[in-house]
This record gives C-alpha cells, structure tokens and sequence, in this order.
C-alpha cells in the first residue's frame, strides 16, 4: 500500500513539475511522429485555442498547407489522409460554434472517419485538454525533448554549403524529372471516376451533416483547392466536383472559385507552401467579405 502511495506522490510531483516546465519553456519547433499524431495534435489545439475560431476550414492534406495567423479568427481543421467530412464530424461533435465552416470538395469521396471523430471529441477527452495542457499529445516528453534537440541544431551548426552552379543545375534538372514521372503516376490514380455509388452516400452524409451544423448557426461555404490542371480535370476529380455541385449548387450554397488565378503546385495534388498562403489570402477575402 505504502508503494502505490509514493508512486503516486511522486506522479503528482512530476506532473506538476513537468506542467511548470511546460508552461515556462517550450521549443519553437514541435514535431510529430506520424501523420495520426499530427491530425490528433491538430483537433487538441482546434478544441482548446481554436474553439472560439469564426472561420473553420475542413479538408483534406490538400488544404492542410493554408497556415492562418494565430488570432486571426481562422482555424485549419483539415486532416491528412482524411476528407472533410471527418472534419465536419469533429466540428459536429464539439461544442464550437464558429461562422462559417469552409468545406474543401477535392476528397469529399473520402468516407468519415467515425472512429477518429468520436475518441477526439468525448466529453471527458475534451474537459481533460482544455484543463490540463500537460496532457495534450504536442506537450509529450518525448516531442518537447525532440523540439529542443531541433532548435539546438539549428541555433548551433552552420546551415549546408551552397552548391555549384553546375551541381545546382543537376538538382534541378533531377527534380524536374522526378516531378514529371510523378504527374504521370497520380493521372494514373485520378484516371478512374469514384463510383458514382459511394459519392451519393457521402452526399447524403454531408447534407445531414450542415443540416446539424445550421442549427448551431454555421454557414458553409464550398471551395476546391487548386491542383495540377491536369488532375482537376481527370475523372476521379471531374465526377467528385459535379456531384458536388449537383447536390449543393451555388444558387442555394456558398462556393468560392478561383479560376483567375494561376498557382503552382508541389507534386500535382498539394501547392508549395506559399502558394497555399496566397490561396487562402484569397479565400479570406471573399469569407469575410461575407454578411
């Protein structure tokens, strides 16, 4: 008896010394172990700080690289390796209420993952996050102690020698290769249509879905994110964004489209970084421009 009382003495001790460190240290590079770890630390900070967000984006990797400024009323909820409809499970499930939740239409094929949305938005997870911070899978031991060997190495070694004109000209020539041979790979995976089947079932899904989010007052709003021209004009893109539009058309929903602009990619399905960052710039200005 005596034993499991130290033991839990010495918990509390180290817990409450591990919160202290927490809350007074924290590197500025966290990183994540996997790409689960990285959507669970995503809904963490999306139910603790991002409750009160106006502005919700639902999505999938595609979406997951528009980075909002912390404050600035936005919260990215996009998940990879999922759709948005897992995103609007977890918006559903939760006790946030934001204005507008912004549907990306790429991956709406994507089934939702139940499972993930239930274990992340159970009253006692949640009550456990928002009050102990400690606890949320960011503030892990082995993630801090990570985070600052990063931050040490960046701080104290020298960043890698500039290449050669010649040895940079290589690089890209590589580059661009390899980037071709992957455009001819996804065109391969986007070539076949999603059956037409399993995207009535997720439309059914996602119109029961904002008949639940309307009643707590949030408006969606649809967008498709920019990709190769040649994959968003392939079948497996081409039939998810006309069932889309048949299902929740813009006479009756919002939609934001960007077909002015020109931006480019990373790898035929996501932007490069920047790019994503002026794509959401745009759809910022149209999102609150609204009513």
């Amino acid at each position: 008896m005596k034993f499991f009382i130290r033991l839990s003495i010495f918990f509390l001790i180290f817990l409450g010394l591990y919160s202290c460190f927490v809350y007074f240290f924290s590197p500025q590079k966290i990183p994540k172990q996997s790409w689960w770890q990285h959507n669970r630390v995503r809904v963490e900070s999306f139910l603790t700080e991002g409750k009160d967000s106006k502005f919700v984006i639902v999505g999938s990797s595609m979406s997951d690289r528009m980075l909002p400024k912390q404050n600035s009323g936005w919260f990215n909820l996009s998940l990879v390796g999922e759709g948005a409809l897992t995103g609007l499970s977890i918006l559903k499930n939760s006790d946030t209420s934001p204005k507008f939740v912004l549907i990306e239409v790429n991956q709406l094929s994507v089934k939702e993952n139940k499972k993930f949305s239930q274990e992340n938005t159970e009253p006692f997870f949640v009550f456990t996050r928002r009050t102990f911070p400690v606890l949320r899978s960011e503030k892990q031991p082995l993630n801090y102690a990570v985070g600052f060997v990063i931050q040490f190495t960046d701080r104290f070694f020298a960043a890698e020698a500039k290449q050669e004109p010649k040895d940079e000209k290589e690089a890209l020539e590589i580059s661009k290769r390899l980037k071709e041979e992957h455009l001819e790979e996804v065109k391969r995976w986007y070539g076949a249509a999603v059956e037409q089947k399993k995207l009535n079932e997720r439309m059914t899904y996602l119109s029961s879905a904002l008949k639940d989010l309307e009643t707590k007052g949030i408006r969606p709003i649809f967008f498709e994110m920019p990709m190769h021209p040649e994959i968003l004009v392939s079948a497996k893109e081409t039939r998810t964004r006309e069932t889309v539009l048949k299902n929740f058309p813009p006479s009756q929903y919002l939609w934001f489209i960007d077909d002015k602009n020109i931006y480019e990619d990373s790898d035929a399905l996501h932007l490069a970084y920047p790019e994503a960052d002026r794509f959401l710039s745009k759809l910022k200005e149209y999102a609150e421009s609204l009513p």
